[in-house]
């Protein structure tokens, strides 16, 4: 039978903080009170190690996980050791591992806990996902009320070295991940796919430390092999200059980008234009999958239309959606169509196909 001290040991193992929870997978944690209880489920990792909301995130197991991980919970307030050893020791002999797909919320940076919601747009290719065997990370992030960027480039860094640390406990492929993310989600994944190969960057006479301390795998990359982005901004010096389309929400977003940046372009350009995703494309930027809604008045097409065009331009596989009935948040559900997520959930397979073929 195991005793405490074993069963801490297992904690420790995984690296998961005392607050971690283990298991049940609440229907809020799909961001959809209607989603039936997902029994392979972790809730709420402390990924750098400090305690704090910000720093947490979730983890989906696919369906094909024969341990039922939900049971962990109820086996630990009830003393069951013996239950928890077999369910533990179950799941970590399985040898496979899954490619994995790390979805990031919007909030216009502001929200140190959106992760609950992430799933809430593509459920229904998350389902798929989880069912074709692959892992779905939901992430917190810090808010740019507290902490202006690069925090939030770092966090997520952070978080991409935390799950390749554990690699082996958590049963990751960490040779295949992809970074998603919705508005300013979208802009930390095009962030996370164009900084991929690069720990700094100089610019302008400007130095920017792109990886930051976060956690405890420092010696891990943060490099990944994937990007979707939906509707992310890209450009925080030219949100409104997209011809023939009217901004609705040109003060709020412009204080939004100052509040992230610390302050107003005027006395932070480079700043701007180092928190821009495009400055870093590079040899080792990974393809781009881009949705983008025609009638988003909030972020403007033309943002994802550059990005798309500078990546091809540099020689990065980019495709580019834009949905004609689209708005922002996809409040008027065109944006998330079942159309657009199968489209999102073949660029994961196809890529994962990819680059199996090229291991062999």
């Amino acid at each position: 039978m195991i005793n405490k001290k074993k069963f801490l040991l297992i904690f420790v193992i995984i690296s998961f903080s005392a607050k971690c929870q283990w298991g049940i997978a609440y229907s809020e944690g799909w961001g959809n009170r209607e989603m039936k209880v997902y029994p392979n489920f972790f809730s709420s990792v402390d990924y750098v190690g400090d305690g704090i909301n910000g720093h947490r995130l979730d983890i989906y197991y696919p369906k094909e996980i024969n341990s039922n991980l939900n049971n962990l919970a109820i086996y630990s307030l009830n003393k069951e050791y013996d239950k928890i050893d077999k369910v533990v020791t179950q799941f970590k002999n399985q040898a496979k591992k899954y490619p994995c797909v790390i979805v990031i919320y919007g909030s216009a940076w502001r929200s140190n806990s959106g992760k609950d919601g992430a799933l809430n747009h593509i459920k229904n290719g998350v389902k798929k996902l989880l069912k074709n065997d692959f892992i779905v990370v939901t992430v917190n992030h810090r808010s740019s009320d507290s902490h202006v960027f690069p925090a939030q480039v770092h966090d997520i860094k952070a978080a991409i070295r935390f799950l390749k640390g554990n690699s082996d406990a958590l049963r990751i492929d960490s040779n295949f991940i992809v970074v998603q993310g919705y508005s300013s989600g979208g802009h930390l994944a095009a962030f996370m796919g164009t900084t991929s190969g690069l720990n700094d960057f100089s610019y302008s006479g400007k130095k920017i430390d792109l990886d930051g301390s976060l956690g405890n795998y420092l010696d891990q990359n943060t490099d990944i092999h994937a990007v979707i982005d939906w509707y992310g901004p890209i450009d925080l010096l030219t949100l409104d200059d997209c011809p023939n389309i009217e901004r609705s929400t040109r003060v709020k977003n412009k204080k939004n980008s100052s509040v992230l940046i610390g302050g107003p372009p005027s006395k932070n350009k480079i700043l701007y234009e180092l928190a821009n995703p495009i400055t870093y494309i590079n040899s080792k930027t990974p393809p781009f999958l881009i949705f983008h809604g025609a009638q988003d008045t909030s972020i403007l097409v033309c943002q994802s239309q550059v990005l798309h065009d500078e990546l091809i331009k540099k020689g990065v596989p980019s495709k580019l959606i834009i949905e004609k009935e689209g708005v922002h948040s996809g409040t008027n559900k065109k944006m998330f169509a079942q159309k657009n997520l199968d489209i999102m959930t073949d660029f994961i397979f196809d890529h994962y196909e990819k680059y199996k073929l090229s291991t062999n």
